[in-house]
């Protein structure tokens, strides 16, 4: 984990974009801010608004989380969360409970919305391709298939005239294309890669994530400009199995066939000015 407060140099002659580190300034109006969390979390600052991804500050790796565990923090008045499904590596109700306190609320898609609010939460159902727009941010759900068949979907995230894309740990699916094209192009996706396997009887061949190879489909198909890598990292045999080093797979497959990606590590962030 990274604590230099040094700015690296640019990375995308397509795009405007400043790398830096961890503890950087939340946005002023006219900037967003988005820091890489632990696993797959994702932290979104514009104006006096903060979104958070599918964020955890809980240690659920005793001591060991990939690439080191990020504190999850929120210093804005306006404050939310998204979430893509209720898995505890995505859906960290302690974390939520005291950095949304009593002004924040969970967005999150209508199916689970029951569930999340019975852990204490003030809540905001959405439902798939409705979006829901609250300060400098517009929401919006679209499909996605979870590896154990639960309810999932990802997150379309637009500040300004910059549209994201949290992918969750979403599997491929037959919709990426018709996303790309209704949504698309974006500026950034953030899309799960390790390709897992969890033991269960009987084993399945198939990953209950998507591959690097897959990642890289994804981007193309949504148009992104940039793809950063989430959900790595962890290798648990037999329990949990990921590819082999699913990290520089995914870098190096985009490098051939000329899609941008880049390793933000936790606690790095991108940042846009006006």
């Amino acid at each position: 984990m990274r604590h230099s407060s040094e700015t690296r140099p640019l990375l995308f002659p397509l795009l405007v974009i400043v790398l830096a580190i961890l503890h950087s300034t939340p946005g002023s109006a006219s900037e967003l801010v988005v820091e890489r969390l632990t696993w797959a979390g994702v932290k979104l600052t514009d104006g006096d608004t903060t979104v958070l991804v599918d964020a955890v500050g809980t240690d659920l790796w005793d001591g060991e989380a990939p690439e080191g565990l990020v504190p999850v923090t929120v210093d804005t008045r306006r404050r939310y969360a998204l979430i893509t499904h209720v898995h505890n590596d995505h859906f960290d109700v302690p974390t939520l409970q005291a950095v949304l306190g009593e002004r924040g609320y969970v967005i999150c898609h209508e199916s689970i919305a029951p569930y999340v609010a019975s852990r204490g939460l003030r809540v905001i159902p959405a439902k798939e391709h409705v979006p829901v727009v609250r300060g400098n941010f517009v929401f919006t759900a679209v499909p996605a298939v979870d590896g154990f068949g639960d309810e999932q979907v990802s997150w379309i995230i637009r500040s300004g005239d910059k549209r994201l894309l949290h992918g969750g740990d979403t599997l491929w699916h037959g919709m990426w294309r018709t996303t790309g094209m209704q949504f698309g192009p974006f500026d950034v996706v953030f899309l799960p890669i390790n390709g897992a396997r969890v033991a269960q009887e009987p084993m399945p061949s198939a990953p209950l994530v998507m591959t690097p190879a897959q990642a890289v489909d994804v981007a193309e198909q949504l148009r992104a400009k940039v793809l950063v890598p989430i959900h790595y990292g962890l290798n648990d045999p037999p329990a949990y199995v990921e590819v082999e080093q699913a990290l520089q797979q995914t870098l190096d497959i985009a490098a051939d066939r000329g899609q941008q990606a880049v390793h933000l590590r936790p606690g790095e962030v991108l940042s846009w000015r006006d």
